[in-house]
């Protein structure tokens, strides 16, 4: 085992949670809609019909497809390996797996400056003690979320992040001008599904924080909120704009994930705070409260200069 803690053989912890639940809530909607076997399940169907993005829905079909409850066919989509109704709770299961220490060391060290922002596989497998074959996958996984880029042969850069105060302050403002401004966009339409989602999942973040929940759950629901109001503006360069900041900033809400639980239960309820507001149709309402909530999170100033603690 190496300083970092990763073992080749060893490193094998349990599924990221928020994947793993969404794993089998596909399952179960595929029961629900007695789906046969073949039937297609899309990013775009699943994702509305869950109210989450398709970065998460994603990550889940994976899971699925690894354990053969779907079959993924190149530029096709996925499709279930059986009918749905044979899949009960007794005869699947989803496996360990190593990937989400990799990812949690990968994007600790990549904040904390340890990484250089070109990486490549061998160099990453030697650095972690960690198999050829994980780490591809969580780079993949890490450039599905939009943190990395495959380069020419074997090498990966890391993407452009906010690492440092005066891009932090930069990208703070740049929110403060469009994300409320979102919500008041004349063509703002809800999805009522998605916005059901999104309270489901933040009302169990809140219940399970402080000891179930891993830091990317965290990061991937606060994106999935943010991303929704860009979406429901139906501006596609509002959404663009949004989509652009939560993939900057994800590095740095990992790191404030792991070390300010109690900013994230807050962050949370705000959240839902801005459902209600919407549920309601007070625009105004909601537009003042996605202000003070961007305003409460770019005062709690992270240190760019500390390692990130393990």
């Amino acid at each position: 085992m190496n300083q970092n803690g990763l073992g080749g053989n060893t490193a094998e912890l349990r599924v990221n949670q928020f994947h793993a639940n969404l794993a089998r809530r596909i399952v179960d909607l595929a029961r629900e809609r007695d789906f046969p076997a073949g039937g297609q399940l899309t990013e775009h169907w699943l994702a509305s019909e869950l109210g989450l993005s398709r970065s998460p829905v994603r990550a889940a079909l994976r899971l699925l497809d690894r354990i053969g409850i779907v079959r993924t066919i190149p530029n096709r989509g996925c499709f279930l390996a059986r009918p749905a109704a044979e899949l009960d709770d007794g005869n699947w299961d989803l496996p360990a797996t190593g990937e989400e220490q990799l990812y949690t060391a990968l994007t600790r060290d990549r904040f904390a400056n340890r990484l250089k922002i070109q990486i490549n596989v061998t160099e990453l497998s030697r650095r972690y003690d960690a198999g050829r074959s994980l780490v591809e996958r969580v780079l993949a996984r890490l450039a599905d979320e939009g943190l990395v880029e495959r380069e020419a042969g074997l090498g990966w850069r890391f993407l452009p992040a906010v690492d440092n105060p005066l891009v932090y302050e930069e990208s703070y403002r740049f929110r403060l001008a469009v994300e409320p401004m979102a919500i008041l966009d004349p063509g703002f339409s809800l999805n009522g599904k998605r916005l059901r989602g999104l309270r489901r999942r933040h009302e169990e973040l809140i219940d399970g924080l402080t000891h179930t929940v891993s830091p990317r759950d965290i990061v991937e629901s606060d994106a999935d909120f943010h991303e929704a109001i860009g979406a429901w503006s139906n501006n596609r360069f509002i959404l663009q704009a949004i989509q652009q900041q939560t993939r900057l900033r994800r590095l740095m809400e990992f790191k404030f994930s792991m070390e300010d639980g109690e900013r994230m239960i807050q962050s949370c309820r705000e959240h839902l705070a801005i459902l209600d507001a919407l549920e309601t149709d007070d625009r105004k309402r909601a537009a003042r409260l996605m202000r003070q909530h961007i305003e409460v999170s770019r005062d709690v100033l992270p240190d760019f200069t500390a390692p990130t603690t393990t």
